[in-house]
């Protein structure tokens, strides 16, 4: 996108500034990422595990021809009004979705290109059900497998900003967001060649929040880009690369021996598995223990201050301190 977006952001506007997480913008960025690897170049481990799967996905195709354009379809990116809605939710949002932003979106942009955009255009309600159903598919298929790593990331993130927001203030979280996102004389903006935004009026350049909440979503296959969406009766959403998205397909090394030694295995690996904060059922899983077990090993590793425990929505994180930083060196 060769303009830049502003987003002004009034007092009111500001305080009503909330994070949220989308697992159906993170199945569409996945078939991003599959069409375009080499701009994803964190994500190949991943995208070497998924292309013999992609047969498994009939339809994956249609949804290629929207993502990677500058200017996508905002149906296909709904706003999440909870801080993680259900994948199911955020389908049931796009098969509901005012039929008459499909025709707008084809007639202020590319006009349909392919046999099932001209279906898309003449009939948006079945389109928007058969790409539902295609994004389920994806996720199913090739993001669900990875979703507690994932999920474990972009959760970390939010932690993150939380903090920031706590010592230094909101405009240390937007200036901390994107190397090409700014805040600057109470307005936040975009620019750059990774920027993708649907926003209404569709010809505007500057997104109008009129009071509503902008909600900021960290992502993992968004990665290194941003995209910005806006719909006439609802918040507006920025989407960002979450940090540390690389040690998703990191392989994860094990604990050294001296501190099993010390820790016993199953708290020596517990935090090696906190590379990126978890809740007890996320790292339950990474270990292969039962969510018990791993509740009394964090109760031990907290009592030492080796743990942290840090509240992101209605999730609770745990997370390794500077004392277990230290340890782990």
């Amino acid at each position: 996108m060769g303009n830049p977006v502003r987003i002004p952001i009034t007092n009111t506007e500001l305080a009503r500034v909330r994070f949220a997480i989308s697992p159906v913008y993170e199945a569409l960025q996945a078939v991003d990422v599959l069409q375009v690897p080499g701009k994803h170049a964190v994500h190949l481990p991943w995208v070497r595990w998924a292309r013999p799967l992609v047969a498994r996905v009939p339809g994956i195709e249609l949804l290629a021809g929207f993502v990677g354009r500058d200017v996508r379809p905002g149906v296909l990116v709904p706003v999440p009004d909870v801080h993680m809605p259900t994948l199911e939710d955020e389908l049931d949002a796009i098969r509901c979705a005012d039929p008459e932003r499909v025709r707008k979106y084809f007639d202020n942009n590319e006009p349909p290109s392919d046999r099932f955009q001209r279906e898309f255009y003449d009939d948006p309600a079945a389109g928007l059900a058969r790409l539902a159903d295609v994004l389920r598919r994806v996720f199913d298929v090739l993001v669900a497998p990875h979703w507690p790593r994932i999920l474990g990331v972009l959760e970390a993130d939010i932690a993150y900003r939380a903090r920031v927001l706590a010592d230094f203030g909101v405009a240390a979280v937007f200036d901390d967001l994107h190397p090409e996102v700014r805040w600057s004389g109470g307005e936040l903006r975009l620019s750059g060649a990774g920027l993708s935004a649907q926003l209404w009026p569709l010809a505007a350049k500057q997104v109008v929040l009129d009071g509503r909440a902008l909600v900021l979503a960290p992502g993992v296959f968004c990665w290194p880009d941003k995209c910005v969406n806006t719909k006439p009766t609802t918040s507006g959403i920025l989407h960002y690369p979450a940090r540390a998205v690389g040690t998703v397909w990191e392989t994860r090394r094990p604990a050294p021996d001296a501190l099993s030694a010390l820790l016993g295995r199953t708290r020596a690996e517990l935090l090696v598995q906190l590379a990126e904060p978890g809740t007890t059922t996320q790292l339950a899983g990474r270990l292969g223990v039962t969510a018990g077990a791993v509740s009394q090993h964090l109760g031990v590793l907290r009592g030492a201050g080796l743990v942290a425990t840090r509240r992101s929505g209605r999730a609770v994180l745990h997370l390794r301190t500077e004392r277990a930083e230290a340890l782990l060196r």
